[in-house]
């Protein structure tokens, strides 16, 4: 089993010379976790999205869009306004522990789409209350956390890369999200869709069979909403900021969040979920 989540420790921020001119979008506020606990004593997670601001597409990109569309023939691959390869984006964080005792905690990343929004806590892949948790599309790594210590680390282009489709993957390519998430994909040229997931009269995943309907990477979406999921063991703070290189050349507002809202793309993804139901 591979571990997605590329770690570094680092004490220094990321360099700003790099191609494509990356600008930085600090989080709207720090992610405080660690006190509240749920109605069964269970430390509640902190959590957080942040909507990456693009443009509004042009006619011509429509235009463009459109004509690029009327070459595939299949009505299931529709052409995302924003491909994965547009945009390449990174999540540098930073924990606080604010206790005098040394701590645990992981940082689990999730996010969004123009089509769709993944959230774990809207998956249920089994009727065993055994069975393991849905996972993040990245993340979940135990981290050790000194007593009013620090550490930082980073979500990087390939990880969020790999999310983009593996997100793509498990909403319009029907993928079980552990299938999605522990196979490596961010290099791919395309995927196919499988059969929709069904679930056997005990209410596990049945198999799946691969379709005709075959997604090219140009109709993979980018991942436009960055979600973190923080689950400290005791009161710790997450900062975070995501960098974004603008690869097409056209998707970044210079006022980034601050744009006003006319000038931006519209942003509803549908929310996604999976529940196992028993099938006789």
């Amino acid at each position: 089993m591979r571990t997605k989540l590329a770690i570094a420790l680092i004490t220094t921020a990321l360099g700003v010379g790099c191609a494509n001119d990356p600008v930085y979008i600090p989080s709207p506020t720090s992610i405080d976790a660690g006190e509240m606990m749920d109605m069964e004593g269970n430390l509640l997670p902190g959590l957080s999205a942040l909507v990456i601001p693009v443009n509004r597409e042009t006619m011509k990109d429509m235009q463009d869009r459109v004509k690029r569309q009327a070459l595939i023939t299949d009505p299931m691959v529709v052409l995302p306004y924003i491909a994965v390869d547009d945009l390449e984006i990174s999540v540098e964080w930073t924990i606080h522990n604010l206790t005098d005792k040394p701590g645990n905690a992981k940082v689990q990343l999730n996010g969004a789409n123009q089509f769709f929004r993944y959230d774990p806590s809207m998956i249920m892949l089994s009727m065993d209350r055994e069975a393991p948790p849905p996972p993040g599309l990245d993340g979940d790594i135990p981290l050790d956390v000194p007593a009013n210590g620090s550490i930082s680390g980073l979500f990087t282009e390939d990880n969020l890369r790999e999310a983009a489709i593996d997100l793509d993957q498990i909403t319009r390519g029907n993928f079980n999200p552990f299938r999605a998430t522990l196979t490596i994909s961010k290099n791919v040229d395309s995927f196919a869709m499988l059969e929709p997931l069904t679930f056997d009269m005990n209410g596990e995943p049945n198999p799946q069979k691969v379709t005709d309907t075959v997604f090219p990477r140009q109709a993979i979406p980018a991942m436009l909403e960055v979600d973190l999921v923080f689950k400290p063991d005791r009161h710790m703070v997450l900062e975070y900021t995501v960098r974004v290189r603008d690869v097409r050349g056209d998707m970044m507002p210079d006022k980034l969040l601050s744009a006003p809202m006319t000038d931006l793309e519209p942003f509803d993804p549908a929310a996604f979920s999976i529940m196992a139901v028993a099938t006789p």
